[in-house]
């Protein structure tokens, strides 16, 4: 279906208004308030029906202020050459429709042959972009972003795949496969420790409570110290973060120090004008000098050759200076990380006079055997009582009977005797053994020689060492990356011979069109000059006198007497800009911590309050682990002792805890295996179309970041995206803006792949405001290309002037009465 006229009868601002519209795209441009929204709102309400007047609906009505006719019409023509009318006005339920087929009324019900049986939700959320879509992009984090991205692949299949994130994340609250703290997990941990606790109980009674009394002492002193450290760690994570911040916070202090006030600031048309200005006037004063001399020198007219000969390739590096300074600026910036972390490598080693880079970090096991109390020597308590009990009987029986028996029980006596002492050399020789393997991996992993503090303590050091040399590998990877392309683009510009400065490769490119632009201008000035002699020298002259006034105008308007002082201001103004941005850029970064860091008077008082809480906090780790073993002690003690009213209390809580059990494992299987279904049934949904949606995105996507990207992969509900040099990234490593171009691309090309089902035009209001000119450029030309296939209309408030004017309609022209639409 193309939709080719709309007519207003009443909607908004329009009353009484009609457009014919091409079939393949329709820019409509007009200011703010001109209109432009109103209309795209008005084809989805002659689509889907008017807005109700409940809630915040109302405001979506548009209903005419002046109480005219409220509705309009919309002319469709589908595959066949068939033409079809919906109408629709005031009424009921969004209004009452009317259907013609070719000028014969028709059933309102065949407005699914138009709108393909789809709601005004699943076209919005397929077939219109605007501001709002694009911003959105912008604030989700990688979690959301793919969700996002991963949806667009079937209608209504964004709140499908929240829900099932919902499910699965309900699930895992509950129980993961190697999780600890959910409530599953927790409950059968508990009946594991319950059954334990219940097959150790015995008949002994004892006074429990001075056993619990102790615990709990010891407990409030353990909760109170978790207090302390949790306020400790967090005054250690945020000191340690200023220190980190510190270099950055040291530029920003001095650069505000600078005057960076501007007065008189000169506008950018006035500085250009005159810089245009002055070199007219340079041309024309030589040109006036001697009319015959009025001619290019042999140098200059080889240089426009050359620039003739060469035009294609120099003009695209001109066009691409920008994206060169941009890779310029990417390598300052980088270059500056890499030094900021080596600066951080360095003090973590200052700081750390007795850290090795040959130190390993320990596991978890080895850090618990660090902390593991040594084994003391065997006692009396390892031995096997009962068996001795048993020996000394059969020796008694063995001297009170005569004949076999007396020599069986003396069997039996030496048999248990050699039992006993076998196993107690066993346990000997395995209490022996734990401080040589402790010792054995220490010192493999280089701690020889310190104390066990400190090897916890470097634990700390090491990690974060691990963490910015990771941090220094991927800054290298993207510098190298940024070099790569810096000597292909210098590598082209030494081809063209304009490679002057290797060190400002955009500079070279402008400095050359400077020049080039001034002999143009030269020449053209000669050219007029040698047609008009001696009234063409006047009219120099008087052209001289204009420009003059006109320069020193603007010279005075910024209260200087030369050209010269004007681009000496003009420079200083450049540099104060630069300095306020380097300020604006520091003060983003720096955040809240600004005023913390003002507290500090030098980088030495920061590190020593760091260090002084970090010690606080160690000391706080030593006495936990102090208290967790006495804990430990005085429940082994209480596992020992019991009362038959705890007995029962430990039945009674494994009774309760086998039912929590059961319950909370029937929630976690329905969770889990929604969340499954969910996924399984919009696969089954998108698996035909993806792959051709996916091949068209690619195509669109590549056009989009010219060239830069040229595959899309979505394998395992995981995006990833192919660079020309192969080098593949996650969804949310890229850019925000090529991110952008992404969420565009798969859009457009999943309105294409469900054009069977929908054919009805894209709507795009004015989605692209934030592009610069290139990336805009790139946008027209695919809507150009999509056009071809499905209808788009484009409303906007920035015309491109390269657009055909037969696609073009003017609002501002309706606007102030004129009927040329």
């Amino acid at each position: 279906m193309k939709l080719t006229r709309v007519k207003i009868y009443g909607f908004g601002k329009w009353s009484d208004v009609e457009w014919n519209l091409k079939e393949d795209y329709q820019i409509i441009y007009g200011h703010n308030e001109a209109g432009k929204t109103t209309l795209l709102t008005f084809i989805k309400s002659i689509l889907f029906g008017f807005a109700s007047a409940r809630g915040d609906e109302k405001f979506q009505q548009y209903k005419p202020k002046n109480g005219g006719n409220y509705g309009g019409e919309l002319q469709f023509v589908d595959q066949d050459k068939v033409l079809w009318t919906l109408r629709r006005v005031d009424g009921k339920n969004g209004g009452d429709v009317t259907l013609f087929r070719n000028d014969k009324e028709v059933p309102a019900s065949l407005i699914t042959r138009i709108t393909g049986g789809f709601s005004k939700e699943d076209f919005e959320s397929s077939h219109v972009l605007n501001d709002k879509n694009i911003i959105s992009i912008y604030g989700l984090n990688e979690e959301q972003l793919e969700t996002e991205i991963m949806a667009v692949g079937a209608v209504g299949s964004k709140e499908w795949l929240v829900s099932a994130d919902k499910l699965e994340q309900a699930s895992e609250s509950l129980y993961k496969a190697r999780g600890r703290k959910q409530p599953l997990a927790e409950s059968i941990e508990k009946h594991d420790r319950l059954l334990k606790r219940k097959s150790e109980f015995d008949n002994q009674q004892v006074a429990y409570s001075n056993i619990n009394l102790e615990l709990k002492k010891a407990q409030d002193q353990y909760q109170n110290n978790i207090q302390q450290e949790r306020t400790l760690s967090k005054q250690r994570d945020e000191l340690s973060n200023l220190n980190d911040k510190w270099p950055r916070f040291v530029s920003y202090r001095d650069l505000s120090q600078v005057d960076v006030s501007l007065n008189n600031i000169i506008a950018r048309e006035d500085w250009e004008r005159s810089l245009k200005i002055d070199q007219e006037l340079k041309t024309l004063r030589q040109n006036t000098v001697s009319f015959d001399s009025s001619i290019l020198t042999d140098e200059e007219q080889g240089i426009l050759n050359y620039y003739q000969s060469h035009k294609d390739g120099l003009d695209y590096l001109n066009s691409k200076k920008d994206v060169i300074r941009d890779l310029q600026f990417q390598k300052k910036t980088v270059n500056q990380r890499l030094n900021d972390n080596d600066i951080k490598i360095d003090s973590l080693h200052a700081s750390n006079r007795d850290f090795s880079d040959a130190m390993q970090p320990l596991t978890d096991e080895e850090l618990r055997q660090l902390t593991q109390p040594k084994p003391e020597t065997v006692t009396t308590q390892n031995l096997n009582w009962p068996v001795i009990g048993v020996s000394i009987v059969a020796l008694v029986l063995a001297t009170l009977m005569s004949g076999p028996l007396r020599i069986g029980a003396g069997l039996v006596f030496v048999a248990g005797i050699l039992y006993a002492w076998h196993q107690q050399q066993d346990s000997a020789r395995n209490s022996s053994s734990t401080p040589q393997t402790m010792t054995s991996f220490i010192d493999d992993k280089g701690y020889r020689g310190l104390s066990i503090d400190r090897i916890q303590a470097l634990q700390t050091v090491i990690h974060k060492l691990d963490e910015l040399r990771s941090e220094q590998n991927g800054l290298e990877s993207k510098l190298q990356s940024v070099n790569e392309n810096l000597s292909q683009w210098q590598a082209k510009i030494n081809d063209l011979q304009l490679l002057n400065d290797p060190d400002d490769l955009a500079s070279n490119i402008e400095r050359y069109f400077s020049k080039i632009n001034a002999l143009l201008t030269k020449q053209s000035l000669i050219e007029k000059n040698n047609l008009d002699n001696k009234k063409s020298q006047q009219a120099s002259y008087t052209k001289i006198a204009q420009l003059e006034e006109t320069l020193n105008e603007t010279l005075s308007k910024y209260a200087v007497d030369s050209m010269d002082e004007f681009m000496k201001l003009h420079s200083e103004q450049l540099q104060k800009e630069g300095i306020v941005n380097k300020i604006e850029q520091d003060k983003s970064i720096l955040g809240d911590d600004i005023h913390a860091l003002e507290q500090f008077t030098d980088s030495d008082e920061l590190r020593s309050r760091l260090e002084q809480v970090s010690r606080q906090l160690s000391s706080l780790y030593k006495q936990n682990d102090e208290l967790n073993r006495q804990m430990g002690s005085i429940k082994t003690k209480r596992q020992q002792i019991f009362d038959n009213d705890e007995y029962q209390r430990v039945t009674d809580e494994l009774a309760q805890n086998e039912l929590d059990m059961v319950e909370l494992y029937d929630q976690w299987l329905a969770d889990k295996l929604a969340s499954k279904w969910i996924h399984s049934m919009l696969d089954l949904a998108t698996e035909n179309r993806y792959p051709k949606m996916l091949k068209r995105a690619e195509h669109y996507f590549e056009l989009l970041t010219d060239g830069h990207y040229i595959g899309i992969l979505f394998d395992k509900n995981n995006l990833q995206l192919t660079r020309k040099d192969k080098m593949k990234f996650d969804v949310h490593e890229l850019s925000k803006a090529t991110t952008v171009q992404l969420y565009i691309s798969l859009r457009l090309a999943f309105v294409i792949e469900i054009s069977d089902l929908i054919d009805l035009p894209i709507l795009i209001d004015d989605a692209f405001v934030d592009f610069d000119k290139i990336r805009t450029s790139s946008i027209f030309e695919l809507i150009k290309e999509v056009a071809e296939e499905n209808q788009i209309i484009y409303v906007t408030a920035n015309l491109n002037s390269d657009l055909p004017k037969e696609h073009v309609i003017n609002l501002e022209e309706v606007n102030n009465g004129s009927k040329d639409y």
